[in-house]
Parts: C-alpha cells; structure tokens; sequence
C-alpha cells in the first residue's frame, strides 16, 4: 500500500513539474509573441512618421481579433480649416464599394429572389444576342466581357435605364466566361438589379440590410449624417480638389457611372465594424461566404477575383482578402486575413503626391505576417532655408555625363538632368549598363520617327509580335490625335533618356506639339534585348525632388514609387560646391559650374 502510494506521489511530482515547464514554456512563447507585436508596432509608427514628413495625411488601422492595435490619423484632413486626420475621418472608399454591392446580390440570393447563375436577360429587357450568355456571375468576377461606355465620367448625369443600355451596346471584350477584364459597369448592372428587384435606391438597401443590423451606421453616400468638419477634402498639390460628395450628384446618390462601383464613404473604425461582422457570420450566410470570398477568376499571376473582393496568397502562406480603390485623389485599401483575426485598412487624401501609399497596405503586411523591414525612406532633417538654397546651381557632371541643374522648392532641392547619360544617372535606381541604355534611346529614338512617318513596322518588331501593327497603329492615333486636340499639331519628339529600374527600363519620350509638350514612358523588358513591353502615360517626372537628412546630406523622394537614393555636397578647394549622388559603385560626381538657381515658385 505504501509502495503504490510512493508511485502515486510520485507521478503527481512529475505531473506538477511537466505542467510547470509546459506552463512556462507557454509564457515564454506568449511574451515572445508580445515582444514581437510591440516591435513590429513600433516599427510601423515610425515608418508613418517619417512618411508624414513627406507630405503622407491619412489614418492607418491595424486590428486583430476585433481589437484595435494601431488607429492613429497622419496630416491634414481638411487643411484649409486646419483639421487632422483621425480614425473617424469621413472620406471616400473608392471601389470597396464593391464589396458592398456583392454582399447585397449574395443577400437576395438568400432571399430567394435571385440566383448568380441567372442570364442577365432575366433583369433587362433588351439584351443584344452576343450578351445573353452573361450571368450575374459573370458580372461579380469581371469575367462577363462588358466594358466602360466611352466618355461617361463618374460625375455625368445619366440615369439607370440609359446607363444600361450603354453598356449593352459596347462591343464585348471577350466572350462571357471567357477572360478577366475590370469594369466598373459590372458593378453598377449589378446595383441596378438590386433596385429592380427590391423597389428601392440602392444606398437605401445596402443601408438597411447589410450595415445598420450590423452597427455600421457612417458609411455610405447620402444618408449618413457626418458634418462637414469631419469629412476630408482632396488635395492635388496645393490645389485643392473638395470632396466626391461636392461633384454633381442625383438626390438618393451618385449618377450610375458611379453607383454601386465606387464613391461610397466611409471610416476607419466603420470598415472595422464590418470586417468583424463579415468574419462572425453577422454579414452573410456561410454558404454565401464561402462563395463570397471564393477565388473565382485569375486576375493574371498569383490574384483572383471573388465577389467584389480580390483573393491571394500572403507573404507567409496565408490567405489574404483584400480590395483597394481611388480616383487619383482619394484613396483606400483594406485588407482580411482570417486565420490571423488580422485586419488592416488605410485612407488618403494625398495620392495625388504620395503615390506610394498605394502599396503601404503591402508593406505592412508584409511586416506583420512575416517580419520583413520597411523600406528605408528620408527622415526629413529641419534645415535653414538659407542652406539649402546654396547649394542651387548648374553641376557638371564627371566623364561628360552631362549636366544636373539644382533649385530650391522650399525644405527641399528639385534636380533635373540635361542629356542622356545625366538623365539615366539621376533617375535610376540600378548600376546603368551605358552600352545598353544608350541601344534603347536610339532605338526608341528610331521607332518615333518611323511612327510619325505611319511606319508601325518597327515597333511591331519591338513588340516581338504581340500587338499587332493594326492596333499599334491605331493606338498612335488615338495618343496623338487626342493630345493634338488640346496642345495643336505633333512637330516633333526628343528622348530625355532611360531609367534602370527595378523590374524594368523605361526610356521617356517627350513630345512636342505647336502649343505645349507632353512625355510617355516606354517600358523594356530587362532579362530580353530590346523587347517592348508597353508604353505608359504615367512616366517618371523628369524632376526628381530630393529631401534634407542633414546639413548638407539629401535623400531623394519620388512620393514612394522607387527606392530613395543620396545626395551629398562638400565644398572643394576653390569654394565651388561638389555633389555626390547615389552611393557605392552606383555613384556619380558633380563640379558646380554656375551658382543661384533660387528658389522654385
């Protein structure tokens, strides 16, 4: 009897120690974790912070199991009336609108009134015969074919029956089923559905089924009631853009170039309360969420489209949930993943300036889910005005690369090359292969030359055959054609010169015209010899605005777009400034040759 309660005894011993070590271990792991959370946090303010520096106003929320973890704003909202950002700052979600307008279909499915395999015949009366085969399937993964109906803006007064019936008569992209290509017209046949079967405006429906049951009461177009001083405006530069809710509007919402696609407000803390009502079931049924947040149809690489949501694969494996949207001014991106109780949502009214907010979502998850660091970007140094307007003048710079002219533009220089060579040191962010770079300014220089003279041969060469001359032809006269509608006739072009980036080369092109000039960036293939990718609208500006990190220490600063690189100035013997820019191999110098550039207006 005693022996067996010496054993007894004994396991318990072992018990207790076993649950102890285990218990400890558990609290070390949790501390861990903890640790973790607070540095990543810490990281994340500092990174906003010096990206406020830099001109970045918004809010960023960072919440896990239903908690905020990060909700702070950053700048101005409203700068006229000197209002900053807070996480209750009204401003537009863009095409996460989306996402509402696919809940409110998944919604009357459950109803019973509808079905998403149902032809969109059954809802319009007139449907041309090449578009019958379209479902609302079809239509909530952009794989239907329609496209945007030429020359309606989001502003334009057009009406629900009118708007559709544009939309009918466009030419099809591809056959329903058949592709991906992203529409907003979707979206608002959609929205125009919803207002068919259910008698009502479709902010009035998506208000009463899907956001006051779930406690979200500050999103939406009208029906809010948010204040004036709670809602951001949009800002270009200094100039001041307003508000969507500004732009001509009917009375129960937006016209439908708008409806149902985008132009819906809202706020951080409001998207938060969704998120959560989604991932508990509040929202929709779980068969409905699981087709909801489906990856229906491949967007091209690693993305599919859901219901109005995009779907992918995180950094760490994870399945990631996410949409985005904007219009060049205002700007949102929100993104869920459900096995970490994660979400994340940010908004802007600068992306106008900041262009690179546009993969902030990105870089924080990637700092969360994985641990990867920030990119290193300028943190802004406080410097006399009169310093930095010294170092403003004309540089030389060595081996006969051309010429840098520097002016100061407030707490910040502003350099802009002359030549080719100085064009690829300044705007590049890779080591420049001369012999290369110099092969595509004369080739690009060749095929504009050709084009102007209607000879499309040689850039349907560079294409290797993937556009054909027809369209390439085509394309020139639209570009052309339409730039010569405002700035008068096409006299002629120069090549500024060719950037080494990244994941591409781009060789910017500026066109001249009787009243004015405008550049376009074409895009090489890096891993091919001279293979063209496509031509882009948005090209790299030929100024390249560098930010002060010390006395006489600068960083540059393109608004987030391409990694930052140095600036350095030291006097030489003779009193003339010198200037280093970039560093290591990637380094070129600079003799001032004249002085007093002066400040930038």
């Amino acid at each position: 009897m005693r022996e067996l309660s010496r054993r007894i005894f004994a396991s318990l011993v072992v018990i207790f120690w076993l649950s102890f070590i285990l218990s400890c271990q558990a609290t070390a792991l949790e501390k861990r974790a903890e640790d973790d959370n607070q540095r990543m946090l810490s990281d994340t303010r500092e990174y906003l912070r010096r990206l406020e520096k830099l001109g970045f106003a918004g809010v960023v929320l960072i919440a896990r199991d239903g908690t905020p973890l990060l909700a702070q704003g950053y700048g101005l909202a409203d700068r006229e009336h000197g209002i900053r950002w807070t996480p209750a700052t009204v401003s537009s979600i863009g095409s996460i609108t989306k996402q509402f307008t696919g809940a409110g279909i998944l919604k009357l499915q459950e109803d019973g009134l509808l079905c998403v395999n149902d032809s969109i015949s059954k809802y319009f009366q007139v449907v041309p015969e090449d578009k019958r085969a379209i479902t609302l399937h079809h239509l909530l993964t952009h794989s239907s074919g329609l496209i945007d109906p030429e020359k309606i803006g989001d502003w334009d007064p057009i009406g629900r029956d009118e708007y559709v019936r544009l939309v009918l008569d466009q030419p099809l992209a591809f056959p329903p089923g058949q592709g991906y290509e992203y529409a907003n017209a979707n979206f608002s046949l959609l929205a125009a559905i919803i207002e068919q079967l259910t008698a009502k405006p479709y902010e009035k429906f998506i208000r009463e089924r899907l956001f006051l049951p779930c406690g979200i009461y500050e999103t939406g177009y009208v029906l809010p009631v948010w204040g004036d001083a709670r809602m951001a405006q949009g800002y270009r530069g200094n100039n001041l853009w307003g508000t969507v809710l500004g732009r001509p509007m009917a009375e129960d919402g937006p016209y439908w170039g708008l409806r149902g696609n985008g132009g819906i407000h809202s706020t951080a803390y409001d998207m938060l309360r969704w998120a959560i009502a989604l991932t508990e079931g509040r929202v929709l049924s779980r068969e409905s969420m699981e087709a909801y947040w489906k990856p229906h149809v491949s967007e091209g690489g690693d993305s599919y489209y859901g219901y109005g949501w995009v779907v992918m694969t995180g950094p760490g494996g994870e399945k990631i949930i996410t949409h985005n949207g904007g219009n060049m001014i205002f700007f949102a991106d929100m993104a869920i993943v459900p096995e970490r109780k994660l979400v994340v949502f940010l908004q802007t009214n600068v992306i106008a300036d900041v262009p690179g907010v546009n993969r902030l979502l990105e870089k924080i998850g990637a700092r969360i889910l994985v641990g990867k660091p920030y990119p290193e970007i300028p943190d802004v140094a406080d410097i006399a005005t009169g310093t930095i307007t010294s170092f403003a003048g004309r540089y030389k710079l060595a081996g006969n690369a051309g010429e840098i002219i520097i002016t100061a533009d407030g707490n910040a220089l502003v350099l802009e090359a002359e030549g080719q060579r100085a064009f690829s040191f300044l705007h590049s962010v890779e080591p420049i292969e001369i012999d290369r770079i110099e092969r595509l300014n004369q080739l690009l220089d060749r095929i504009m030359v050709a084009c102007r003279t209607g000879n499309f041969e040689p850039i349907e060469k560079a294409y290797q055959g993937r556009v054909s001359r027809e369209r390439l032809s085509q394309r020139w006269k639209e570009m052309i054609g339409n730039t010569e509608e405002r700035l008068g006739p096409l006299r002629g072009h120069e090549i500024l010169g060719t950037a080494r980036m990244e994941e591409r080369d781009e060789t910017v092109v500026r066109f001249l015209f009787e009243r004015g000039s405008e550049n376009r960036a074409y895009v090489w293939d890096k891993s091919a010899e001279s293979q063209l990718l496509g031509m882009s609208m948005r090209c790299l500006s030929t100024r390249l605005k560098f930010m002060p990190v010390a006395e006489s220490a600068f960083a540059s600063w393109d608004g987030g777009i391409r990694p930052s690189k140095p600036l350095r100035f030291e006097k030489s013997s003779d009193g003339r400034w010198r200037l280093q820019l970039g560093s290591g191999p990637f380094r070129i110098e600079g003799t001032e040759v004249a002085q007093n550039y002066g400040i930038k207006d």
